[in-house]
């Protein structure tokens, strides 16, 4: 046995070694991460094998360079080269230089908050496709809505339409393998991103695709927070109704997301080592996809994604330059709301500077500890005078940023760290008045339902948790 605790602290000692030497963390995430693993050996061993190591992102920067020979292709249709009259063109550019998120007119969106409406949608144009199907989810459940659409692609694919399905390793860690491989199994290309090593216990918490993406025929995408699953149509027992924001979008967008879908499932390819097994498909034209269905609509646009894979947090920077850009109001809506030090100063600075703030978090936690934590964060901003509420009708799952009823951001992201740095994200940032004003009077419905969080109010809170909320947010960085 000493032996073994012998060994445990060697390791410790080697990742102390790495986390110092080797891999880019920031200050306060080496502090926190060497503290843990001096402090707690073998929980902070395993605890730094499933969240901690982090050297695997070399593997990733790979697939940002493959994005420059993707942008060579025609993905470029109804864009808008010259921005520099738009008022909102330091944004745009700084999507555009490095992100290559082009900026797209002539959109129509639709907007959903509630799975019912979304569902029936999605299931009615996947019913459609005459060409091909391409999707890309964190979670994908095994239950009914789940096994609905399963059945539906796996119907697709044997009347011989193109069906790909991306997803992600540990977000359906618990759905047997076998669920996807009835539709691997009738034609369609189905890819595990990033499965975990040992079967059903993973390592690999960090690097995730979080992305809920569907793609029919270049007429249409669908892009936001809702994976799939019956909880997010409110049959979750323990976490009642679901309240989340989704997109579908037709115009030019479609294209943009395509290309991002494209340049994930080109990625997976090459990474053989990540699969189980070597998918047979390997060729296919990006040709074939560049079209999409012209809208009628007038909404102007960029698809931004984010990851590891990037050498910037463009969704986190994007987020950041539209708070502090902002003149009059600021809505946001998250599930978890663990800000980085400059996404948080900026928020001060703006509460301070008499701009009004608006957060609103769910009540109910599903992840205790980060839900202390957020708490602990909003009380900093409620301290300075931010509006901020509890979601008390269910469970809140939105992801929206709308800032001075003028642009809005929604997408996968997460007003969290690992949002911001480690899973790979999307977010569509819209310039119209029109769909923002959509947003913020969604947000201003839910807050008939949901509770004012007063100074007051927060001051009242008892020793326990005032502990719960310090240790939670100390270890917050890491979360």
């Amino acid at each position: 046995m000493n032996n073994i605790f012998t060994g445990i602290y060697i390791l410790n000692i080697i990742f102390i070694i790495i986390i110092i030497f080797f891999e880019k963390k920031k200050n306060t995430s080496t502090i926190i991460w060497i503290l843990i693993l001096s402090l707690t050996h073998i929980f902070g061993f395993i605890l730094y094998l499933f969240f901690g190591l982090s050297l695997r992102k070399r593997r990733f920067t790979r697939k940002y360079y493959k994005r420059f020979s993707f942008d060579k292709k025609n993905f470029k249709e109804d864009i808008v080269s010259d921005t520099s009259s738009h008022p909102q063109n330091n944004l745009i550019q700084l999507f555009n230089v490095k992100n290559h998120a082009y900026l797209r007119i002539k959109n129509d969106i639709k907007l959903y908050t509630h799975g019912e409406n979304l569902f029936k949608d999605l299931i009615a144009t996947i019913s459609s496709a005459k060409k091909y199907i391409h999707m890309e989810y964190f979670i994908f459940e095994n239950d009914e809505i789940g096994n609905e659409i399963m059945d539906l692609l796996i119907n697709k694919a044997e009347n011989g339409i193109e069906v790909k399905l991306i997803y992600d390793g540990m977000g359906c860690i618990h759905i047997s393998n076998n669920f996807f491989q009835r539709l691997q199994n009738v034609g369609g290309e189905v890819l595990n991103f990033f499965p975990p090593l040992f079967f059903r216990f993973g390592l690999r918490a960090n690097y995730r695709t979080h992305r809920k993406i569907v793609l029919v025929d270049g007429k249409c995408g669908f892009l936001g927070g809702m994976n799939i699953g019956d909880e997010y149509l409110g049959r979750n027992k323990k976490m009642g109704y679901w309240r989340d924001t989704h997109l579908q979008i037709k115009g030019s967008g479609v294209l943009s997301l395509e290309k991002e879908f494209l340049i994930n499932l080109d990625f997976m390819r090459e990474q053989k080592s990540f699969f189980k097994k070597k998918n047979k498909k390997l060729n296919y034209s990006i040709d074939d996809y560049l079209h999409f269905e012209k809208s009628s609509g007038n909404s102007t646009l960029q698809i931004v994604s984010s990851g590891p894979d990037y050498e910037e947090p463009f969704i986190k920077n994007g987020i950041f330059k539209m708070i502090t850009g902002a003149k009059k109001n600021i809505y946001i809506q998250t599930p978890y709301f663990i800000p980085d030090e400059t996404i948080l100063n900026a928020l001060k600075i703006a509460v301070m500077g008499g701009i009004e703030v608006n957060i609103m978090i769910p009540s109910k936690p599903d992840h205790i500890f980060i839900h202390w934590a957020t708490l602990s964060y909003i009380g900093d901003l409620v301290k300075l005078g931010a509006k901020c509420y509890t979601y008390d009708n269910g469970f809140l799952h939105s992801k929206v940023v709308v800032v001075d009823d003028e642009i809005c951001t929604v997408g996968s992201t997460n007003m969290d760290i690992r949002s911001f740095l480690l899973n790979f994200e999307i977010n569509v940032f819209i310039y119209d008045s029109k769909i923002a004003l959509q947003l913020k009077n969604a947000f201003l419905e839910d807050i008939k339902n949901s509770t004012l969080i007063t100074s007051k109010k927060y001051k009242k809170r008892n020793f326990i948790i005032r502990f719960k909320e310090s240790v939670s947010k100390l270890l917050s960085p890491i979360m």
